[in-house]
């Protein structure tokens, strides 16, 4: 466990590293320092434009986390709310709401997130927007199944004979009981936003000026940096990905057993 916090921090140390200003990318405009293999003074190597690989994959793990807490912060936010409310009203709410959610839930997940990105015009609004206006359905199934079975617990029953509104209720009651399970599901959708970014940046309709892993894959399948033997700019960014995924899963299983 302590191993996987370690590397987490790691991240987000990089991340307010580019933040107060380190980690610079800068263009070799002699090209004097293009390509070059990993070496001591470029641990990654350098692409064709002379930047730094290391230090591009550390602005694209900035670009990960921000990504993956505003998505996955959407997605929770659109998903609890939803499940709240079907859960706990029924009736036409819940009806209107299964509705919505299994019309969403029909359309590929990664297709609807790359069209809502690419309406929205990409950049870090458009991708974690996308992403969390997406996958909210799974969140919003949990906690309306845990609200329907909460809702006739003793401590739900005594505080409604107390008097206390559906607010209070919901506040001080539902959503303490439901913790585990939402920060789980926070993690696992943050896995995800960070995955759709990746791919959306590949794509060209996610990061447009701002370095991304997924924009370090596509400079690399466009340059054909495999066919000319330039492997450390696609592993550079397949391993900080892998890293950060393996991390968060680990931790998500972590706290899985813990609530078992």
């Amino acid at each position: 466990m302590k191993t996987w916090l370690l590397i987490l921090a790691l991240y987000l140390l990089g991340a307010l590293a580019t933040v107060f200003g380190f980690f610079h990318l800068e263009i070799d405009t002699a090209r004097e320092h293009a390509d070059l293999a990993p070496q001591a003074s470029h641990w990654f190597g350098t692409d064709h434009l002379g930047r730094d690989i290391f230090s591009w994959t550390i602005q694209g793990g900035r670009v990960a986390l921000v990504v993956g807490c505003l998505a996955a912060g959407v997605a929770l936010l659109l998903g609890t709310s939803a499940g709240l409310l079907a859960g706990w009203h029924g009736g036409k709410v819940d009806a209107f709401l299964l509705w919505l959610s299994g019309s969403v839930a029909a359309i590929p997940g990664i297709l609807l997130v790359l069209v809502i990105s690419w309406m929205l015009g990409g950049g870090y609004v458009g991708v974690f927007l996308a992403v969390g206006m997406v996958s909210w359905v799974g969140i919003y199934r949990m906690v309306r199944t845990e609200v329907q079975r909460l809702r006739s617990a003793p401590f739900v029953l005594a505080a409604q004979l107390q008097g206390a509104s559906t607010s209070h209720l919901m506040g001080r009651h539902l959503l303490p009981n439901m913790l585990p399970l939402l920060t789980t599901q926070f993690l696992l959708h943050f896995i995800f936003a960070v995955k759709a970014e990746a791919i959306l940046s590949f794509l060209g309709v996610g990061m447009h000026d701002t370095p991304s892993w997924g924009r370090l894959i596509a400079d690399a399948w466009e340059f054909d940096d495999l066919g000319t033997g330039r492997w450390w700019r696609l592993t550079a960014a397949t391993l900080a990905m892998a890293g950060l995924v393996l991390a968060l899963q680990q931790l998500m299983s972590r706290l899985q057993k813990t609530k078992a």
